[in-house]
C-alpha cells in the first residue's frame, strides 16, 4: 500500500524551505548554503502512479516513505519563452474593440450618486 510516487505542490514545498534551481534541474531543501538535502531531477525508469495531496498525506501519516518526483513531457516540443506574445506589443488590438474600457483619457471624479455608500469600520 506504500507503493506510490506522489507529486508535491508549493504548500508543500514553501513548508519545507524548498529552492527551485530550474537551470540545474535541482530542489534545495533548507538554506541554501548550508542545505539538508539537495534533489537532482532525473528522467523516471517505470511508470508512475499518481495520487492526491490527502491520500499523499494520509499515508506518510502511517509510515510510508515518500519521494520528490520530476515530469518530462517527451512527447511535445517545449516552447521558448520568446514565443509568447506579450500584452505591451500589441496594444493597438484592444483600444479598437472596445472603445468604453480603454478611453483614450479618462473622465474625472465619478458622478454625485443618488444613494451614498460607506462602510463603518469598528476599530480592535
Amino acid at each position: 500500500m506504500c507503493e506510490f510516487d506522489i507529486i508535491l505542490g508549493i504548500d508543500w514545498l514553501t513548508e519545507h524551505h524548498a529552492t527551485i534551481d530550474c537551470r540545474s534541474y535541482r530542489v534545495i531543501f533548507g538554506d541554501i548554503h548550508a542545505p539538508e538535502f539537495i534533489y537532482h531531477g532525473s528522467l523516471p525508469r517505470k511508470s508512475m502512479q499518481i495520487i492526491s495531496a490527502l491520500q499523499a498525506r494520509t499515508l506518510l501519516s502511517h509510515g510510508c516513505e515518500g519521494f520528490l518526483a520530476t515530469i518530462h513531457d517527451t512527447t511535445s516540443d517545449v516552447p521558448s519563452i520568446h514565443d509568447q506574445p506579450i500584452v505591451s506589443e500589441f496594444p493597438d488590438v484592444f483600444p479598437d474593440e472596445f472603445p468604453d474600457v480603454f478611453p483614450d483619457e479618462l473622465p474625472g471624479i465619478p458622478p454625485v450618486r443618488e444613494v451614498e455608500f460607506n462602510i463603518e469600520l469598528i476599530l480592535g
